[in-house]
């Protein structure tokens, strides 16, 4: 079989580092264009828009979006044209926008995915086969780092829509709602809001399934040292610990064998596979998560922050 012609669309960090060689060592994909507006990709076609990749450029089956912001009518754009679309997280801005792109692939008959990418770390898909048949009793989450290091000088994510510390903490939503079997609602929310910003800089949340399972979380964007990116998932049979990211697998504080694969192999092997079943995997309960906790949570002002 011919290999899928894929067309990226923003190539910043998390594509040089992340996406482009994930779809170079998969032999199922081949890159050949890219929409930019920053320095071109080597060894493919650069364009400056989506608009000139689809008329000026070679053809593509399937569209990669990895712009940090404005992908809505991006992948309206995309999905009108008939492409499949892979598009990182968080899909759009808001719950009716991703609705809305759920809705439009359905009706164009294409492949979308939206690329929860931690759901794909090494430990994750152990740690639901272990839970699959244990009782579960409380869920703690732990996700702390420092945007210095991880979003150096980008104002965007202090503004409306730009998420704050929900930028990281949606990783540990998507994982977490990976894992359990019943859906999550946000019964209360504590959001730290800098006296300069729009978007918080750390979250308390509280959340529960219609089974009443306590599930709580802790998200901080001003950690100022080693990243801790922890889910602890307490069972009547035992406890069961994902840590850096999902990356390492734990029970009862005894290692795990985890998957070798790596996240954005694992992302773009399951995009194929989506594509030769004809199907979708457009989940929007991260999101959702994200969504409830501005809408019932408190804003809690705090002093300042300055990214030097």
């Amino acid at each position: 079989m011919q290999p899928i012609r894929l067309g990226l669309v923003g190539y910043g960090k998390i594509a040089q580092d992340q996406h482009v060689p994930a779809i170079n060592a998969n032999p199922g994909f081949q890159l050949v264009s890219v929409a930019t507006l920053g320095q071109p990709c080597p060894g493919v076609e650069n364009f400056h828009t989506l608009s000139e990749l689809l008329e000026h450029g070679p053809q593509v089956d399937a569209i990669a979006f990895c712009t940090p912001q404005g992908r809505f009518a991006l992948v309206q754009q995309a999905l009108a044209a008939g492409k499949h679309v892979l598009v990182e997280k968080p899909p759009c801005a808001t719950l009716g926008e991703a609705l809305a792109l759920v809705d439009q692939a359905a009706a164009k008959g294409v492949s979308a995915l939206f690329a929860w990418h931690s759901r794909y770390a090494p430990g994750i898909e152990a740690a639901r086969d272990w839970l699959a048949s244990r009782t579960l009793q409380s869920v703690q989450i732990d996700w702390k780092e420092d945007v210095r290091k991880w979003h150096p000088g980008q104002t965007w994510i202090w503004q409306p829509g730009g998420l704050g510390v929900f930028d990281p903490g949606i990783n540990a939503l998507s994982i977490v709602t990976h894992l359990l079997p019943h859906p999550l609602f946000v019964e209360s929310a504590e959001l730290r809001v800098p006296d300069n910003c729009q978007s918080p800089i750390a979250a308390s949340i509280k959340m529960a399934d219609a089974r009443r399972l306590d599930v709580r979380a802790e998200f901080d964007f001003d950690h100022g040292h080693d990243e801790l990116w922890s889910i602890e998932i307490r069972c009547a049979e035992g406890v069961l610990r994902l840590d850096n990211g999902g990356a390492l697998l734990s029970i009862d504080g005894v290692r795990q064998t985890v998957s070798e694969e790596g996240e954005y192999a694992a992302v773009y092997r399951h995009f194929q596979q989506l594509i030769a079943d004809k199907a979708s995997d457009v989940d929007v309960q991260p999101l959702r998560l994200v969504a409830d906790s501005f809408f019932v949570g408190s804003r809690v002002a705090v002093e300042a922050f300055y990214d030097a």
